[in-house]
């Protein structure tokens, strides 16, 4: 009988091949933003220290490693344990970096990310900003204030460590913003500009909300080369997606399996159709894979008991099944990733 180490070293070896061939040249205009020139070089920062961006590999770019709570587990060690597990689990599968966008307001614990990332091996990048709510402190609070802030996680460091902020993510509940959103979008903007590190959103992509962030976003002088915007994969409309990945942005396909909830309006396999679709429209280089893992979420856990390794597991085979190239998943889950959070000196 095949063991779970087993399949999973086997899966390894078929993942590990997927992002093993070099891409190759891909004719639509912006469709991968590196061809033609030089690979964009540069340095990621991760819980246990800078990297350069070419270490990144295979790369979850959504994804929240928890907080040590021991509201979910019966001990922060448990806790500790447990992640631990998992991302040894994603290790052996072929991932090689988790980008772990819990923030401030959800009782981030950058100790407990510093420690499951030297003790499972997985490189682990963490960020500064908001999460879906704006923290009611922001209300109070100046934008230069809260560009400060993020700033100081990025530069020196986070709670009192100095262990820095790798990515920025904000979050707009819709597609209209309340004047704190608003407020921390450009913070996030202004960030980003000062410190040559990336944002990516939360996105309600199904009432189009990215194209409102653009308009911040741009309005502050960010290039759209710089911003990624979650969980675009809420929603089938291309017309919407298209005009995005055109003008440069990032969409993050990290929502596939929220397809396979109980009632889902939109199940996982259209979700990743629109993946093949945005491939074949020529935007290749302008996509993410990865799954919003939460680690601890029960409800999460139990729509999708894969986890991280959704991507892996269901969604990658699936894209092959529609004939999407080994070329083109490397580009989503290793080059991409690494243009994006390589931070230029």
């Amino acid at each position: 009988m095949t063991t779970r180490r087993e399949f999973l070293q086997t899966t390894a070896v078929s993942v590990l091949a997927a992002t093993s061939v070099q891409c190759t040249h891909v004719s639509k205009v912006n469709a991968n933003p590196g061809a033609g020139k030089a690979a964009r070089t540069g340095v990621v920062q991760t819980v246990l220290g800078p990297i350069d961006a070419s270490k990144l590999g295979f790369t979850l770019t959504h994804e929240h490693v928890g907080s040590g709570s021991e509201k979910i587990f019966s001990s922060r060690a448990n806790s500790v344990a447990d992640a631990v597990d998992r991302l040894k689990e994603a290790r052996d599968a072929g991932i090689r970096t988790i980008v772990d966008l819990s923030t401030f307001d959800t009782g981030r614990d950058i100790r407990y990310r510093e420690e499951i990332s030297r003790k499972s091996g997985m490189q682990i990048v963490a960020a500064t900003g908001q999460h879906v709510y704006a923290a009611e402190s922001y209300n109070a609070r100046t934008l230069e204030e809260i560009t400060e802030s993020f700033i100081k996680e990025i530069e020196q460091g986070i709670d009192g460590t100095d262990i820095k902020a790798g990515v920025i993510k904000v979050a707009a509940r819709s597609d209209v913003m309340t004047p704190t959103e608003d407020k921390v979008f450009k913070a996030a903007a202004r960030a980003s500009k000062a410190t040559g590190i990336a944002i990516e959103t939360h996105t309600l992509a199904r009432r189009r909300a990215g194209e409102k962030q653009a308009e911040v976003l741009e309005a502050e002088g960010v290039s759209p080369d710089r911003v990624s915007f979650g969980h675009s994969d809420d929603t089938d409309d291309m017309n919407y997606l298209i005009g995005l990945a055109r003008r440069g942005y990032t969409l993050g396909m990290d929502h596939t399996f929220w397809g396979m909830a109980p009632g889902a309006m939109l199940p996982w396999q259209k979700r990743a159709d629109c993946i093949t679709k945005l491939i074949e429209a020529g935007y290749i280089g302008r996509m993410f894979l990865s799954n919003d893992w939460v680690h601890g979420d029960v409800e999460r856990e139990t729509v999708n008991p894969d986890g991280m390794l959704f991507t892996i597991r269901k969604t990658i085979p699936y894209l092959k099944q529609n004939h999407v190239s080994d070329q083109s998943i490397r580009a989503m889950t290793v080059e991409n990733p690494r243009r994006f959070f390589g931070r230029l000196a």
